[in-house]
This record gives C-alpha cells, structure tokens and sequence, in this order.
C-alpha cells in the first residue's frame, strides 16, 4: 500500500528525523521526500511532502507516531487534514471583548489558532485584530459558524476569510 503525506515541521535540526527513524523502524519504506525548506508556513513551519510504502497496520501505525510527535499533517492522499482561515474582528478594546473573543476561539474543538495581529485605535474602540486559525477534521465551516456566533456574543464585527 502508498500513502502520500503533507506534513509541516519546525525548522530546526533533526525534525526531519522525528518521522523518518519511526516509519524506518515500522518497516515502512519512504520512497519519496520533498522538503520545501524555502516555503516556510505562516507560523515558520517547513512543508515537507512524504510518500511511503507499507502495509496498512505499518502505514496507520507510522500516521498516529507522527501525530504523537506533535506534527502537523496538512494532507493525507491529497485529502485536506487542516484548514487555514483568516478574519479580521473589529471593535472596542477598552471592554476586553477582543481577548475573550480570542480565548473563546481558542477553546474550541479542533480550532488553533495560528497567528494573531492586533492594531490598537487611536480612541481604543476602532481597534482590528486578524486572526488566522487553523481547523481539523473538515470542521472549518463549523468552526466559522462558532467564531461569528462568538463574535456576535462579544459585539463585534467579524469579517470573514480575508
């Protein structure tokens, strides 16, 4: 059995090998890598593109010691696994609602958040924070639904996937 895999890693010495030594030691054979070092990820993460060879328990068994090891699989056989949207949220600071709204989010289930860029007003009610969160398990328009109701619930504006 082949099984194509899209991973993201950090870019630090020995990552690489945090995937390779545990497949090899399966007995699952990698037959292709391509690591795009020069296309890092928002979060500086490096996309490294794996095919393997195996059999199914080798190959299944390879899937949950990369997850172990706290990887990120963006794509199994060019199945999407994660999910990358972008929103701005605009309101009030001095109410603490942008805060809450980024911790609310942040609670959710298979959400991450990514990144987060605050610009604070002048007046601190006109202040915009982009958010970038990364959904699992093809909840992304679940995921969006939660965010605009936590959103409404703060009272403020959410614009949706720039």
């Amino acid at each position: 059995m082949r099984l194509k895999l899209l991973v993201e890693i950090p870019d630090t010495p020995g990552q690489l090998l945090t995937i390779l030594q545990p497949l090899s030691s399966l007995g699952a054979n990698v037959s292709t890598i391509i690591h795009e070092h020069d296309n890092r990820t928002s979060d500086g993460k490096i996309p490294v593109h794996f095919t393997i060879d195996g059999s199914r328990q080798v190959l299944k068994r390879g899937m949950d010691i990369i997850r172990e090891n706290a990887i990120d699989i963006v794509q199994i056989d060019d199945v999407l696994q994660k999910e990358t949207q972008t929103f701005l949220v605009l309101g009030d600071i001095t109410t603490g609602n942008i805060m809450d709204t980024i911790h609310a989010i942040d609670d959710l289930k298979d959400v991450k958040i990514a990144s987060v860029d605050l610009n604070i007003g002048n007046d601190l009610q006109e202040s915009v924070c982009k958010l970038t969160v990364e959904t699992r398990n093809h909840r992304k328009l679940e995921a969006l639904r939660q965010i605009q109701e936590i959103s409404d619930n703060n009272n403020l504006i959410l614009i949706k996937e720039i």
